[in-house]
């Protein structure tokens, strides 16, 4: 429903021309066709299997073993959903320097949040499969749950760390509420409501896998709320004397390159203590040394990362230094750093197809 809306919106509201049309179509038509599969297979497959299981593990387990399946399935199901591998991408677009929490989670610390959120799912599915099996009201959790993410809330507006987080943090509980999650739990709950007896068909456990990674998320950014500074401005954040951001990066030739990336180029001359000379002898030793630039850029090889910045990041004025230094970032290299990226695409969405499947 949402593609048809998108299309007219687009067409008779906005009216603006899409740049890359094609690619964009393409991968419309692919979501379509996965998404069809998939939930074809969900229908065929998963939930079937996911009623049996909840109406012959009751009568074979105990309810600690029970607890422990509902929670694996939680957090697996967590791991599978599609929006769980756009969550993170996202995080590639929040500034360091307005929101340090929230990068350092989204960032940083991707895979403990993914846990985070998959672990509240589980303690979520767990306790509906509780209450199906010793029909309790679904109310007082509800009630407990939402009291305490609005205290939460409340108390985050006077914390701007914090206040960036919130929107992640409720974001996430929508993003539980995914075409992996909902069938599954829904399917294991109306099995174990058949063999309890007790009435709801196992409805009421999607609003707990909603409240929980809420929950889950808020308190995973205060655990780290001490260990990243303030929100700052871009100056505040790569000043030479102050240099916020160190603790937020691995080592310091990534946070060199943090600043290649994201700040301006006065910004960038300014961490060098205005010294122009001092910024291009760091970047031409990393041209000269791959391993210094692949800790610049994690997740690349060589010198490709810091290629295609130098084509199509790095501010004019330095392009020119550079290759009056004799540095080459053009011509042919630039081909290779395109199928290298296409090949690093790929690879990266395999990898995040394997890992929604085997869950």
């Amino acid at each position: 429903m949402e593609l048809p809306y998108l299309i007219l919106f687009q067409v008779f509201i906005l009216g603006l021309p899409l740049s890359n049309a094609v690619e964009i179509s393409l991968g419309l038509s692919l979501v379509v066709v996965g998404l069809a599969f998939f939930m074809e297979g969900l229908i065929l497959g998963l939930m079937p299997l996911g009623e049996v299981i909840g109406i012959r593990l009751p009568q074979r387990a105990n309810q600690l073993v029970l607890l422990a399946f509902a929670f694996v399935l939680g957090l697996g199901a967590t791991f599978a959903e599609p929006a769980i591998g756009v969550l993170k991408q996202a995080g590639a677009s929040v500034k360091a320097w307005e929101a340090p929490l929230l990068y350092v989670l989204l960032n940083q610390q991707s895979q403990l949040l993914v846990a985070a959120v998959g672990g509240g799912v589980g303690i979520a599915v767990a306790l509906g499969m509780l209450r199906f099996l010793h029909g309790w009201s679904l109310k007082p959790f509800i009630y407990i749950m939402i009291s305490a993410g609005l205290s939460l809330v409340v108390w985050s507006y006077f914390d701007a760390n914090m206040l960036h987080l919130t929107g992640l943090a409720w974001d996430c509980g929508a993003v539980t509420t995914g075409p992996v999650t909902v069938p599954l739990v829904l399917a294991l709950g109306i099995g174990i409501s058949r063999v309890a007896g007790h009435g709801g068909g196992g409805f009421g456990v999607v609003t707990l896998a909603s409240a929980c990674p809420i929950l889950a998320v808020s308190f995973l950014g205060l655990a780290f709320l001490n260990s990243v500074p303030g929100p700052a401005s871009e100056e505040e954040f790569f000043s030479p004397e102050n240099k916020l951001g160190v603790g937020m990066f691995a080592n310091k030739d990534e946070h060199l390159g943090y600043l290649l990336q994201h700040a301006s180029y006065a910004t960038q001359i300014r961490w060098f203590n205005n010294s122009k000379e001092k910024l291009l002898e760091n970047i031409t030793k990393a041209f000269e040394e791959p391993k210094l630039s692949e800790r610049m850029f994690p997740g690349t090889k060589d010198n490709s990362g810091l290629t295609s910045w130098a084509q199509q990041t790095a501010h004019p004025e330095l392009k020119i230094a550079l290759r009056e230094r004799g540095v080459k970032f053009s011509g042919p290299s630039n081909r290779l750093d395109q199928g290298s990226s296409v090949g690093s695409l790929l690879s990266r969405n395999t990898m995040t197809a394997v890992q929604a499947i085997l869950p």
